[in-house]
């Protein structure tokens, strides 16, 4: 609902107010030579996460309970819409959980000024928090040198020292090898999906499992590095596509299922199952996993392309004495 905005001189808060979108929205400002002080203090993220493991084993449980009820070759369309509900709320609060360890601990961030102490709320998480704090500190210190002058010189050396180190930004390095398997993953589903092989199949899915796991470390790294918000977002929209393949992938087999007992026989069912989506699946799960196979596509080549030109500017930027100018940020 809130948000924050820099300025040549000054900081906007936009602190709003509503249901899933703003209804209501008050605007402060502060001018940097007025800031007295930013505050940020860790929170424990241990209740939201209890939050997102009960909700999932809300959904978890009766699914477990359901398929060990439901006898080998007899799952019927009433059984089949049942199990992908129980299996879409457990993929969705499995994304909140996964998404809730990613981003890092909780904080809370107050400003000061000599009129108002107010809470931030859009910087909620440590990681983020401390990056924007960094951002400011400079544009905070220039406009106050006069008050500055006479602290402790120690003290300013570490200061100065932290905030260049925080100050730089850097793609971590698993990123590019994450996009590129993201777009190898969307090439071969693009072909899986046209070829019907289920070798092609095979594959495909090792090579999605390899992704997600690549993904989560590059997303747990560009949260605690000081990575560019392009990038970063690009992954986030990966690891989205990566959910809903999953869980469009698991309502197509239980509908496949349903109407064809021979897919729950053995190993080798689903995958005759996913390969067979083309002809099988209808219209519908074909659009739904081309549209993804082609996300994926996309979100590999603008990531790599995206991280290629990030280093290149890191790398112009290190090279030249002066420092890595940031642009207005939210």
């Amino acid at each position: 609902m809130s948000s924050l905005w820099v300025g040549r001189d000054h900081l906007i808060y936009v602190q709003g107010s509503g249901y899933l979108i703003p209804l209501a929205e008050v605007y402060k400002r502060y001018r940097f030579e007025d800031i007295q002080a930013i505050s940020i203090s860790k929170k424990s993220r241990i209740g939201a996460a209890i939050l997102y493991a009960l909700g999932l084993l809300s959904f978890a449980g009766p699914l477990v309970l359901v398929l060990a009820l439901i006898d080998e070759g007899d799952l019927g369309m009433g059984s089949a819409v049942s199990i992908s509900i129980l299996a879409l709320g457990a993929l969705l609060f499995t994304s909140l959980l996964l998404r809730h360890l990613i981003l890092g601990p909780t904080c809370v961030c107050d400003l000061q000024t000599s009129l108002s102490r107010d809470r931030i709320r859009p910087l909620g998480r440590f990681h983020s928090a401390r990056q924007c704090v960094d951002i400011l500190a400079e544009k905070i210190q220039s406009a106050q040198v006069p008050l500055r002058e006479a602290e402790d010189a120690v003290v300013m050396e570490v200061d100065d020292r932290d905030r260049k180190e925080a100050e730089t930004f850097t793609v971590p390095a698993p990123v590019i090898p994450t996009f590129s398997g993201i777009l190898v993953l969307g090439i071969g589903a693009l072909a899986a999906l046209h070829l019907e092989s289920i070798m092609l199949t095979v594959i495909m899915l090792l090579v999605l499992l390899l992704v997600s796991f690549f993904l989560n470390f590059s997303l747990i790294a560009s949260v605690r590095k000081h990575t560019p918000e392009a990038i970063r977002s690009t992954l986030w929209i990966a690891m989205g596509l990566l959910f809903v393949f999953v869980g469009s992938a698991t309502v197509y087999l239980l509908i496949s299922a349903a109407r064809n007992p021979v897919y729950t026989l053995d190993f080798m069912g689903p995958l005759e199952a996913l390969t067979g989506i083309a002809n099988e699946g209808g219209i519908g799960f074909y659009l739904v996993f081309l549209a993804v196979s082609l996300g994926f596509f996309t979100c590999g080549l603008l990531g790599i392309l995206t991280s290629l030109k990030w280093k290149g500017l890191i790398k112009v930027s290190n090279s030249e004495p002066a420092k890595l100018e940031f642009p207005s940020v939210e």
